[in-house]
């Protein structure tokens, strides 16, 4: 599904490897570890990583100063000790079956656990391009964020949007509903589809902008009929490969913070959607950002701040609602600088 942009492997082994390698995989079953590893390894540019079922074994292996592990949700608590005792510089991507509840309440107390992976019950592994996706992303010195189309095979489609106005998100949103049952999927899906595109679409709209002294400009009253400035219109895509349908939504004003994120998807997990008012302080969504996650299969946040928020959903058009409620739904959280 991923089709990043390659990059040529280290011209000198022996210079890449000077410090012994940096990225690690933390995995108890054998064959999962052995597929991770082939995944990360190419998404590195084929550079050395190091593959364990064991903790200790991959801590000696390891270099002195890794910045990846991939590791299951079993060992959390002990990549998170590390990051605190030994690692400072590792970022962590975490995969779980089950409950994603360990996972996201670890990471609103721990800025070093980035990626979040739902396991798919019926999937041998995590899937690869979320895997690529937070390798990539995590050892690429906060490089370029994807466009959506690049997180899509060759052959996909996609459609761009620039709504100014509240007539307009409505149009796209209508749009969306119509081009997801094009897509294929059902009315149950493109109405979810639909839903998460008009949440983007607030967020971005109402919630991102900001006036020269960082006030909110549109928060107060989601209501009420705007028109944007040119400068402040964001950019929405829509992108269907016959497998996948995805939304991404990009404002110009890079508000969104991990907290944000987290404290709105658990505060909807622990009491539905009608338990709390509507947080928009410093441009966050609040519960919005819960309604997107809730309704997606994944769902990646990509920031730089005071430049540009990314937020993408992605809607699997094999699963039906029913099973869809029950899968872990993935949370990427990235942040670029440009210092």
């Amino acid at each position: 599904m991923s089709s990043f942009s390659t990059r040529p492997p280290p011209s000198n082994a022996n210079e890449a490897t000077r410090e012994g390698p940096r990225i690690g995989v933390l995995e108890r079953n054998t064959a999962v570890a052995q597929r991770v590893g082939r995944v990360v390894r190419a998404a590195s540019a084929l550079g050395e990583v190091v593959v364990e079922e064991d903790p200790a074994s991959l801590r000696t292996s390891l270099g002195d100063d890794p910045i990846l592990l991939l590791c299951d949700v079993s060992d959390i608590d002990l990549a998170l000790d590390w990051t605190k005792r030994r690692y400072p510089n590792l970022a962590i991507a975490a995969w779980s079956s089950g409950s994603m509840d360990p996972l996201l309440e670890a990471a609103r107390d721990n800025p070093t656990l980035v990626s979040l992976i739902g396991w798919p019950a019926f999937a041998s592994m995590p899937r690869p391009w979320e895997i690529a996706l937070a390798t990539r992303r995590l050892t690429d010195g906060g490089g370029a964020a994807p466009r959506l189309g690049e997180l899509f095979a060759w052959g996909s489609t996609v459609a761009k949007y620039r709504p100014r106005t509240s007539a307009e998100r409505d149009a796209v949103v209508a749009e969306v509903l119509v081009l997801s049952e094009r897509a294929g999927s059902s009315p149950r899906v493109a109405q979810r589809v639909s839903e998460v595109a008009h949440e983007m679409l607030m967020n971005a709209m109402y919630d991102a902008p900001v006036d020269d002294e960082g006030l909110p400009v549109h928060a107060h009253d989601r209501k009420a009929d705007i028109e944007l400035a040119e400068r402040d219109v964001p950019t929405f895509r829509f992108a269907v490969d016959g497998v996948h349908i995805a939304l991404q939504c990009v404002d110009p004003f890079g508000g969104l913070r991990r907290h944000h994120v987290l404290d709105g998807i658990l505060r909807g997990r622990r009491g539905g959607e009608g338990a709390s008012v509507l947080d928009t302080s410093n441009g966050g969504a609040g519960l919005g950002l819960y309604r997107i996650y809730s309704q997606s299969t994944v769902m990646i946040t990509d920031v730089d701040p005071g430049h540009f928020t990314s937020v993408t959903s992605f809607f699997d058009l094999d699963v039906n609602p029913r099973e869809a409620r029950s899968m872990p739904v993935s949370l990427h959280m990235f942040e670029s600088s440009r210092g």
